[in-house]
């Protein structure tokens, strides 16, 4: 396994909390701050407390996100308090490492971010890949989690990073691809499994039909009217595994609170009793996409 100087070469800011080498690496691979937590804190949690070197590798920092401007005191700026935020979160779930990209936070389609030169979506996905590569040759995980072609919702950043990611994932293990990073010292690594991040797609059915029938649009929810939740129930992978997190509800509660600035509603949850909590917030479902499923999995290492 290699460490942090392996990295800095190829534009990644690596920042490690645990470098002690481990027999089994599990990479995240997101596109921004708060990616993590909201969406797999709990698998995070779980697989750190149980020995798994666990790896963020996060593409921005967030910057063209909304923040409660109370929340900015002590801040230079949103990106510096959205990785902060990160650092907080990474603590609470045991992260090994979290990795950033360097690119600038894309915002959402049609949107003046989505023009900036530093954006990620302005960024070819071979140069987005290359980086992830070299990630992955450095940390060598045996599984993969990324988001879906539809990026969960939409957002533009989430889907440069599928992209971005199943080619790094394809040709991580091609020596003909990248061979300088070959030369500078990174191996050659296959990962065995790629999975995406997902949910139950009854939930996005049922609140489909609540909505229809209270007369709102499903295809503008969010704050913004932005969101297209017939696109997200569309797009959804069906789940193929699922990770029982519950023993570890309150680290994924904490890393939910170090990500203060992006709580919004989502914060309702925590203020249900520890015993719901556990229930309702202790499962993780993820869809695996390489190798084909052969079955349901209740470990992303089954089989390795």
């Amino acid at each position: 396994m290699h460490f942090p100087s392996d990295l800095r070469a190829y534009g990644i800011e690596s920042h490690w909390l645990n470098t002690a080498p481990m027999t089994r690496r599990l990479l995240f691979v997101y596109a921004h701050p708060d990616d993590e937590s909201f969406g797999n804190a709990g698998t995070i949690a779980y697989y750190a407390h149980h020995g798994v070197s666990v790896h963020y590798i996060c593409a921005t920092r967030g910057e063209a996100g909304d923040v409660d401007p109370s929340l900015l005191q002590g801040y230079g700026d949103i990106a510096t308090l959205r990785s902060t935020e990160l650092g907080d979160a990474a603590s609470a779930m045991g992260l090994a490492a979290y990795h950033f990209l360097n690119y600038r936070d894309s915002g959402m389609p049609n949107t003046p971010a989505n023009e900036h030169p530093e954006a990620l979506v302005q960024a070819p996905v071979e140069a987005v890949a290359a980086k992830v590569t070299a990630a992955i040759r450095a940390i060598q995980p045996q599984v993969v989690i990324t988001f879906n072609e539809y990026g969960g919702y939409g957002h533009p950043d989430h889907i440069a990073m599928h992209h971005a990611t199943h080619l790094a994932f394809a040709r991580a293990g091609d020596g003909s691809w990248l061979p300088e990073q070959l030369d500078a010292g990174l191996p050659t690594w296959t990962p065995r499994k790629l999975y995406y991040s997902t949910f139950n797609p009854l939930l996005i059915k049922m609140m489909l039909r609540l909505w229809r029938l209270s007369g709102r649009d499903p295809r503008k929810g969010g704050n913004n009217g932005d969101i297209d939740f017939v696109k997200i129930l569309e797009a959804v992978n069906p789940p193929t595994a699922s990770i029982d997190c519950s023993s570890v509800v309150d680290q994924k509660v904490a890393a939910w609170q170090a990500h203060r600035s992006q709580l919004g509603q989502i914060g309702l949850s925590l203020k249900l009793p520890r015993l719901l909590r556990q229930r309702f917030l202790g499962r993780e479902q993820f869809s695996r996409v390489m190798p084909q499923p052969n079955g349901y999995e209740r470990d992303l290492f089954e089989g390795i």
